[in-house]
């Protein structure tokens, strides 16, 4: 009953200690990504409203002195363009409306699904993160199943029900199979190229050794990883996000603000007059 019971305690404070160290990620993503998403929103909104509103008065504003100046290529071209959107809107609606069908479809049968799960795990930048984060939950529970006295292949069994990624869960089976075959568990985990190589090492000391002694401190190596990785998705992120937003922010400026600053300045008056 006293072993039921500290098994029960390890787990209610393992889940404890996941749940804040998952609120703490996405915190933590979310005081970069939120700003950043909100500027970049309202980048746009006034790319489209400067453009429906300021260039057409504008543009009425030359016509009306009779000035020869023309507006910059790339204004009159984003102009036509969001003019095609609007009359034929429902032509980009419906081709966005079947790629979204498509995608969800195909992700839906197996082979997508496990395509998905695998773009997850290499995609650039949280790729590794979420792999960390799959492997050390698994980990985790396995270290938890063998210090309850359970046999690696039974450990490995149990602790895949913690598993959503299907790559994952397709190493674990191969491990388990390998297991009943005579040969190591390790070896798929190796071969799938997701695992670093001193992870892999320190199971396979482990193997040699004890492996829930092991297995504890991989499972800290593993928190200083995700910790590490992190560090380097909060230093690449703002990055990624500032030059994105700079795009816009350069295209809004090229489109809206370069001929607005032509009516300041007042240089097309001299074309009307024929100066």
């Amino acid at each position: 009953m006293g072993s039921y019971h500290g098994s029960l305690t390890t787990s209610l404070e393992q889940a404890v200690k996941y749940l804040d160290d998952s609120a703490d990620l996405n915190r933590r993503l979310r005081k970069i990504l939120v700003p950043n998403i909100i500027q970049f929103i309202g980048l746009l909104v006034l790319l489209f409203v400067g453009t429906l509103v300021a260039i057409p008065a504008i543009q009425a504003v030359f016509d009306q002195v009779g000035s020869t100046d023309t507006l910059p290529a790339v204004t009159l071209w984003f102009a036509d363009v969001v003019d095609l959107l609007i009359q034929y809107w429902y032509i980009p609606t419906t081709i966005i409306i079947g790629i979204v069908v498509g995608v969800v479809f195909y992700v839906n049968t197996p082979k997508g699904k496990y395509n998905f799960h695998y773009f997850k795990y290499k995609m650039p930048i949280f790729g590794k993160l979420i792999f960390a984060l799959d492997f050390s939950r698994l980990l985790k529970a396995i270290l938890l199943n063998l210090n309850n006295g359970m046999r690696i292949q039974d450990a490995l069994d149990v602790s895949k029900n913690v598993v959503k990624n299907y790559v994952l869960l397709s190493i674990i089976e191969t491990s388990i199979n390998n297991i009943l075959i005579g040969s190591s568990w390790i070896e798929p985990i190796e071969k799938s190229g997701l695992a670093s190589p001193m992870i892999v090492e320190m199971l396979k000391i482990g193997m040699q050794s004890d492996l829930a002694e092991l297995m504890e401190k991989l499972v800290e190596y593993m928190d200083i990883d995700i910790n590490q990785i992190m560090d380097k998705i909060m230093a690449v992120l703002p990055e990624v996000v500032y030059a994105i937003v700079g795009i816009v922010l350069i295209f809004f400026v090229v489109v809206v603000l370069v001929p607005c600053i032509q009516v300041y300045m007042g240089n097309f008056l001299f074309s009307a007059y024929g100066v």
